[in-house]
């Protein structure tokens, strides 16, 4: 069955990563959706403003059954985990052939400047990021070296993350976000105790 607000909501999330939520009117949304007019864009949504809200909702949700989970899994090491992680985002960017950027970050970084709520809304779901890795970080069972923030860490990697996705959107080689992803692993690993670091080098 159809889900015709999940349809209309793809659509915008492309429209805004693409041109930017300002350049986005709800008659690109409809045009793009393929609704028939406007009556039934406000059947779904009272706004363009609860439409962006959305948006960034349905965004996240995405990312997090993709991405994030993994950052969950309790079976697997967390330092192991984190890995998985960094390699999904590699994958997923070879699966949009470069071309775009993470499914959440690309529609936030168009909609950040657009009003208060939406930052608001995009600093809460950063700062649930970070501290999901931050989490995972402090689950190792002690590993890290003595002194190392974990937080400092988890956004060091979340920036490092959506750098590399950037840089491989303009370059169009996977290669580079490849070995972005490698060096990393290894950033990770320096911050942990000599032993596990020689074992993750």
């Amino acid at each position: 069955m159809r889900d015709r607000k999940a349809e209309i909501l793809d659509a915008a999330a492309r429209l805004i990563a693409r041109q930017g939520y300002k350049q986005t009117s709800i008659d690109d949304v409809i045009e793009a959706s393929g609704l028939c007019g406007k009556s039934h864009f406000y059947h779904h949504f009272k706004s363009k403003e609860q439409l962006g809200h959305e948006v960034l909702n349905r965004s996240f949700e995405r990312f997090g059954e993709r991405g994030l989970a993994i950052l969950r899994e309790p079976l697997i090491d967390p330092i192991e985990r984190l890995n998985l992680f960094i390699d999904s985002i590699v994958v997923a960017q070879a699966e949009r052939g470069c071309l775009g950027s993470s499914p959440f970050c690309g529609v936030a970084a168009e909609m950040a400047d657009a009003g208060e709520g939406f930052r608001t809304r995009i600093d809460a779901v950063f700062d649930r990021w970070c501290d999901q890795i931050r989490s995972l970080l402090e689950q190792s069972d002690g590993r890290l070296r003595e002194g190392v923030d974990a937080a400092r860490v988890a956004r060091f990697i979340i920036a490092t993350l959506e750098g590399a996705v950037l840089m491989t959107r303009v370059s169009r080689e996977i290669k580079v976000m490849q070995g972005i992803a490698d060096d990393l692993k290894r950033f990770i690993a320096m911050h942990l105790q000599e032993q596990e670091a020689e074992a993750n080098a």
